[in-house]
Parts: C-alpha cells; sequence; structure tokens
C-alpha cells in the first residue's frame, strides 16, 4: 500500500501545488485587476477634476460677461434717462417762455404749415396769445378751434381728413429724433 499511498500523496501533492498555482495567478490577476481599477478611477477623477475645473472657469467667465452686460444695460439706461431728462427740461423752457415768444413760435409755425381754411386748436395756456384776430391776420381763413388741447404748447391745424399735430411735444420728440447722438456725444463724449 505504500505504493498506492505515495502515488495518492503525490496526486495529492501535484494537486494542492497546481491549486497554489491558480490561487497565486488569481490573486495575481486579481491585484492587476485592482491596480487598473484604482489607475482608471484616478485617471476619471482626474479627468472629473479638469472638467469641473472648466466648467467653473467657464462658469465665472459667463458670469463676469453677464455682469459686465448688466452694466453697460444700466449705464445706457441712466444715459438715456439724463438725455430725457435734457428734451424734458427744453420742452419745459419753451413751455414757460413769456407770451411774446409763444405767439412769436406760433406764428412761426402757422406760417410755415397752416393751409387755407383749417382749424386751429391751441393749448389752454396759450388763450391769451392766440386768438381769431391773430389768426385773421394770416390771411388763410384759419378757425380758431373751440376745444384745448391737453399739450404744454404748440398747436394742431385740422383740415379735412386730416390734422398736423404741431404741439411742443411732437416737436420735441421730431427733433429729438435727429439731434440724439449729437447731445449723447456733447453730453457723454461718445
Amino acid at each position: 500500500m505504500n505504493g498506492n499511498q505515495n502515488i495518492i500523496n503525490k496526486i495529492l501533492s501535484d494537486a494542492e501545488a497546481r491549486c497554489a498555482e491558480i490561487k497565486a495567478s488569481a490573486q495575481a490577476a486579481a491585484d492587476a485587476a485592482v491596480k487598473r481599477a484604482i489607475a482608471q478611477t484616478e485617471q476619471e477623477s482626474k479627468n472629473a477634476d479638469a472638467r469641473i475645473e472648466k466648467m467653473r472657469e467657464e462658469s465665472l467667465r459667463n458670469a463676469m460677461s453677464a455682469a459686465q452686460l448688466n452694466a453697460r444695460k444700466y449705464a445706457l439706461q441712466q444715459k438715456q434717462k439724463i438725455i430725457a431728462s435734457c428734451y424734458e427740461k427744453a420742452l419745459q423752457r419753451m413751455a414757460e417762455s413769456p407770451a411774446d415768444k409763444r405767439r412769436e413760435f406760433i406764428a412761426k409755425i402757422i406760417g410755415q404749415y397752416a393751409e387755407k381754411g383749417e382749424r386751429v386748436y391751441i393749448c389752454a395756456a396759450d388763450k391769451d396769445v392766440v386768438t381769431q384776430k391773430f389768426l385773421d391776420g394770416f390771411a388763410l381763413d384759419l378757425t380758431l378751434g373751440k376745444k384745448y388741447l391737453s399739450a404744454k404748447g404748440g398747436v394742431v391745424l385740422e383740415g379735412e381728413g386730416y390734422d398736423k399735430d404741431l404741439t411742443l411735444e411732437k416737436l420735441v420728440d421730431y427733433v429729438r429724433g435727429g439731434t440724439e447722438a449729437q447731445v449723447a456725444r456733447v453730453l457723454f463724449g461718445e
């Protein structure tokens, strides 16, 4: 039996050696897989960190751009308010000018734009300045309207199917359209 036992021991010994070999190989493969997984995770972490940093920088750039745009918009709004205030003050000064200056101004408007037979509407502030007698002086058969305008000054000339709005508000608005850029240059050096 010794021979049989030796064979069995040899088989068991070979099996244990083979088992140890397989176990060592499996452990080496597992260790390599763990190393690869760790390396891959570290690389992915670095890539994620780089992407996060890039996104953070982009977010900062976007926030800066938005802030700069908002600042420019705010500055533009303030400049527009200042310009509007200038035209409003000009309108107010014209409306508050002495009666003789308003009469002269209205006479120029009527002389330039009135046509025969039109009805002339004025604002209440000009009722002592523009009378029917004043209109008769133009020899255009103009009639003074019975209603007052809700304007600060100027006139509205009404004919058959049309009217010409020559109120101070409309005239200043018209002038503003052609001079606003120039006013901005004078005020802001732009």
